[in-house]
């Protein structure tokens, strides 16, 4: 027992006394006729996609009816008191503009969020031009004398009419 535990102690010192020196090599050449050239850029001009923001409340949607302009996105950040979800008609998916839902899944004929807490938000992928209306559920009622659990939001993308 005595003899691992002085070969691991050895070991440890020599992995001690190497790292500084190993760090200091250079790395090894790129293998002949690569090319790496220099590293690209990000051009100043680029942008992220920008996102318009839903305030989910005990009462409200701020803005009920969110207007986007092509490309955009929309998140809901939640400032109630009680789990939110964000519920659109599983017909919605076919406007959708992305490779994978992140927060949301179907349910049923449904496209919903996972229940968002006070703090937390949702996005959604970005959507045709078009119209589209959801809801806001809650299992449980956020005030005593609050009977509604449901709130109503619209999203409007680019000229719906044109």
């Amino acid at each position: 027992m005595k003899r691992i535990s002085f070969v691991f102690a050895v070991l440890g010192a020599l992995l001690v006394l190497a790292g500084p020196a190993a760090a200091q090599e250079n790395p090894p050449p790129a293998p002949s006729g690569t090319d790496l050239g220099e590293i690209p850029r990000i051009p100043d001009d680029a942008s992220l996609t920008s996102h318009r923001v839903v305030l989910i409340t005990d009462d409200a949607l701020n803005p009920d009816v969110v207007a986007l302009d092509e490309g955009q996105l929309v998140a809901w950040i939640s400032y109630s008191g009680a789990e939110s979800v964000v519920v659109f008609a599983r017909d919605v998916a076919r406007d959708m503009r992305c490779h994978s839902l992140v927060n949301f899944a179907f349910t049923d004929d449904e496209l919903r969020s996972a229940p968002i807490r006070a703090g937390e938000f949702a996005s959604f992928c970005e959507l045709r031009p078009g119209r589209y209306n959801y809801r806001v559920v809650r299992p449980i009622r956020v005030k005593p004398d609050e009977a509604s659990r449901e709130l109503k939001g619209e999203i409007v993308v680019g000229d719906p009419d044109a």
